[in-house]
């Protein structure tokens, strides 16, 4: 797995096709359709982000999770097992990890850092960014790559 991390609207996924599209086959047509096909995180179900080989907005997607959002049919083990008064429902971090590297080892997976800033005040937000940030280190440890992207320009962390 390839992991890109950066915050947003900094050209995270532009870096992910101009650096792996020679290497990832895609062929003029598909460039000229806009490039890779991704599946987002904020609209997927559990089935079509599982097996993405491309797939962007992951902190959306672990936002769904939180939230238990019913459009998202994540199985019960991964989505909602433990219940906090923030009302999330955390999920199984080493399941998902484990679930999206079987699922597609390959993946390009593309993330905005959620971290930096102010904490927020909100319950449910600062579980949102806790998470996220809990489940993205479990990723990168077991991801071939890791980039952070600013301003279009990827630097390679691992």
């Amino acid at each position: 797995m390839i992991l890109i991390i950066g915050g947003e609207a900094q050209g995270k996924r532009a870096f992910a096709e101009e650096k792996w599209a020679q290497s990832l086959n895609i062929s003029e047509k598909i460039k000229d359709r806009g490039g890779i096909s991704w599946v987002k995180g904020g609209l997927a179900s559990w089935e079509t982000f599982l097996q993405g080989a491309y797939v962007c907005e992951f902190h959306l997607f672990i936002r769904r999770l939180l939230a238990a959002d019913p459009s998202l049919h994540a199985p019960a083990g991964i989505q909602g097992g433990r219940k906090r008064k923030s009302g999330c429902c955390l999920p199984d971090r080493h399941g998902l990890v484990s679930k999206l590297l079987a699922a597609c080892p390959d993946r390009v997976l593309v993330t905005n850092e959620i971290g930096y800033g102010i904490v927020p005040l909100d319950p449910f937000e600062r579980e949102y960014r806790e998470e996220t940030g809990r489940i993205c280190c479990l990723l990168a440890a077991e991801a071939k790559e890791v980039w952070r992207v600013s301003c279009g320009l990827g630097q390679r962390i691992k």
